[in-house]
């Protein structure tokens, strides 16, 4: 028996049928993201691509590109987000597979026997009966169905890579400054240490001079709470770094043990590291296209413009082609022989009816969704301009602000030096020497806060800008899924 059809009508039927399929491999088309109200602006505004994608390297600090490339590859919510791409990229191919036809094989056996009551003249009362194949099934994606959601697959896995991409360089800015404020808080240890150092000496000073009678009991304890001063001073801030280490190494995703054992190195003096050049920064017409979260909010708004015409099919009929090549045997001898061959080909078409309903409601909750998305879209898109606008205000008066507290610094060292050599002359009061060195003290302090706050306006810069990322998933994203950080195995 032939198991190919020869009537020419049922080619023909099966031609368009065919026909069809291959139409249907046309995605359906999302609707387009809304064009948003943006300022013309030149792209020679801001910083390069190249200057970005890893700006931490322009610091010149080997130290902190270390800490920087531990971070991406062993940080906690690096390693979970690298996971979730993986799980879009699996959820993508679940989905291609779903479009392809389902193959089957099946063999199966069994021994009946006859009621007594239904006696088969001719034949006996038990028998065998042995039976396998391949059965076969194929969804008709006519309506795109299939097609959308494998598209919607894909969007929500661009936005799974942008995510990925995002908070790499999310974790990046942060491991930076957090860094500098570990420097800052070992620069002002150091300074605070060199004071303690200097008023335990005058306090050891005082106490003989004032055993000799020289001076009164008020200069005595006047040195004593200099002393306590830059010792209460000092003990805070050893108890500050400290904390600052140990959140620097919660970030580099270090074990336990690390924590204990393992302090961050350090490099580069945060004066050194101050005096970094400007960044050619400014609003650019590429600054959305830079920014790796407005992108990933613009696959998730392509997703669920998707989702909505996904919802939509669910109005029309679904078209499924089975077909079945097998045989069934007395014996497991004969199956193959091709008197026992079976074979069977079908059609069928569902539209539902009740459940018109649900689709209604579906396709209404999938709108919504959208409408959502939409808003989150469109507020990314504000944020990112809000934060180059933030931080180019911020960059700049930190620069400033860092240029006039230098210009403090030095006049109060310069009162300190005529205030000691006065002092010295007997022309003024030791109080005259202790306000200029605590105004020296108090001025040495904000310097180092202002250097820290002038790198820390540069981290923000270059984050706001889009920093810390190639600007494409093709390549980061492609390599996150092929290996992932070492760190996940581990966890």
């Amino acid at each position: 028996m032939s198991m190919f059809i020869t009537d020419p009508a049922r080619r023909t039927a099966l031609a368009a049928v065919l026909a069809a399929s291959v139409l249907s491999a046309c995605s359906l088309m999302p609707r387009s993201a809304p064009e948003l109200d943006l300022p013309q602006l030149p792209d020679s505004a801001a910083a390069s691509p190249a200057e970005l994608d890893r700006w931490w390297e322009s610091f010149r600090d080997p130290v902190l590109d270390g800490l920087v490339s531990e971070a991406l590859a062993r940080n906690t919510d690096v390693v979970l987000a690298a996971s979730r791409v993986q799980a879009s990229q699996a959820s993508l191919d679940l989905v291609r597979v779903n479009r392809l036809p389902d193959v089957n094989v099946s063999l199966q056996g069994s021994r009946a026997q006859y009621s007594n009551e239904r006696p088969v003249p001719g034949r006996s009362r038990q028998y065998n009966t042995v039976s396998g194949g391949f059965n076969a099934s194929y969804e008709l994606d006519l309506f795109g169905r299939l097609s959308g959601q494998r598209d919607v697959a894909r969007q929500v896995l661009a936005s799974s890579r942008y995510a990925l991409e995002g908070l790499r360089a999310s974790v990046s800015a942060q491991v930076a400054r957090a860094y500098f404020s570990l420097r800052a808080l070992d620069a002002d240890e150091a300074l605070l240490s060199q004071t303690l150092v200097t008023r335990e000496s005058a306090l050891s000073l005082r106490d003989k001079q004032y055993a000799g009678g020289a001076i009164s009991r008020y200069d005595l304890e006047l040195a004593r709470s200099e002393r306590a001063s830059a010792a209460a001073a000092l003990a805070a801030t050893r108890s500050a770094r400290e904390q600052a280490e140990t959140a620097l190494s919660v970030l580099l995703g270090r074990t336990p043990r690390e924590l204990v054992e393992k302090m961050p190195d350090r490099g580069l003096a945060l004066s050194v590291l101050a005096v970094q050049p400007e960044i050619p920064a400014g609003l650019s017409s590429d600054l959305l296209t830079r920014r790796a979260d407005v992108r990933a909010a613009e696959a998730d708004l392509a997703a669920a413009s998707l989702s909505v015409e996904v919802a939509r099919t669910q109005w029309f009929p679904t078209i499924s082609l089975t077909a079945a090549l097998g045989g069934e045997s007395a014996s497991l001898g004969n199956l193959l022989s091709s008197s026992a061959r079976t074979w069977n080909v079908g059609a069928a078409i569902a539209q539902p009816l009740v459940g018109l309903l649900s689709t209604r409601a579906l396709v209404a909750q999938s709108e919504a969704q959208r409408a959502q998305v939409e808003q989150t879209y469109q507020q990314a898109a504000r944020q990112a301009y809000a934060d180059v606008l933030v931080a180019l205000s911020a960059a700049r008066g930190a620069r400033e602000s860092l240029a006039e507290i230098e210009n403090l610094f030095d006049a109060t060292r310069n009162a300190r030096d005529l205030a000691e050599k006065s002092y010295e002359a007997g022309r003024s009061s030791r109080l005259v020497l202790l306000d200029a060195e605590r105004e020296r003290l108090s001025a040495e302090r904000q310097l180092i806060s202002s250097r820290l706050d002038r790198v820390t306006a540069l981290v923000n810069t270059y984050q706001a800008l889009g920093g810390g990322w190639s600007g494409s998933i093709e390549s980061g994203a492609d390599e996150a899924l092929e290996n992932p950080p070492p760190a996940a195995a581990a966890r």
